[in-house]
């Protein structure tokens, strides 16, 4: 008789509230004909409850071990991560108000800290200095403050700035699906976050 074909697709990374138990379902997914093995599956406990907030992880080796612990004539193949991080936490209460402060507060830091480095880039590279040469060379006049190039190019820092960070002015559906480049830091942010958090929860296991 042949055996049931089972296909496990293990995630990346899990987050699971503390007070329970961690079950297959949770940081993989599952694929048989056999839906009664399938579902017998995805409620496989891998580990118990962690009461606390913390983090964990799980290798691919220790889920075949279970599953095949309570499933060994089933055909099984592992798909996805080797390893799994587990970050056990519980789901806050939701503050709309302390969260619209957070958000403002950062922005005001963001402004001013943005403007600051703006204002010291402009005074180390004179810019002061070269709008009076480019003033005085399309018009041949000489001014200390020449609104006509500096009012344009103070547009021109803002709207090169929203451009380049978002795909808002972009005429293609395509692009503006696409991430910005603010995204895509922060997204390499949180794969390297997660690896040193996995190297350090390893670190403290062994």
């Amino acid at each position: 008789m042949d055996k049931e074909k089972v296909y496990i697709i293990i995630s990346k990374k899990a987050t699971i509230d503390p007070e329970k138990d961690l079950l297959l379902e949770d940081i993989a997914e599952v694929y048989s004909e056999n839906t009664s093995i399938k579902k017998d599956i995805e409620i496989l406990r891998l580990k118990k409850k962690n009461v606390e907030e913390d983090w964990d992880y799980i290798t691919a080796k220790d889920v075949v071990e279970k599953v095949l612990s309570k499933y060994p004539n089933i055909d099984l193949d592992l798909l996805g991560e080797v390893e799994t991080l587990i970050e056990y936490k519980s789901r806050g209460k939701e503050r709309p108000f302390w969260e619209f402060i957070k958000v403002v507060a950062v922005c005001i830091v963001l402004f001013f800290g943005a403007s600051l480095a703006i204002i010291n880039f402009h005074e180390d590279v004179n810019t002061r200095k070269s709008m009076k040469e480019l003033y005085y060379t399309f018009t041949g006049e000489e001014k200390d403050n020449p609104l006509l190039m500096v009012i344009p190019y103070c547009f021109g820092i803002g709207i090169g700035v929203i451009t380049f960070f978002s795909r808002v002015f972009s005429s293609s559906k395509r692009r503006q699906q696409e991430p910005g480049p603010m995204e895509i830091e922060l997204l390499l942010y949180d794969e390297d976050l997660e690896k040193d958090i996995l190297n350090n929860v390893k670190k403290k296991k062994s």
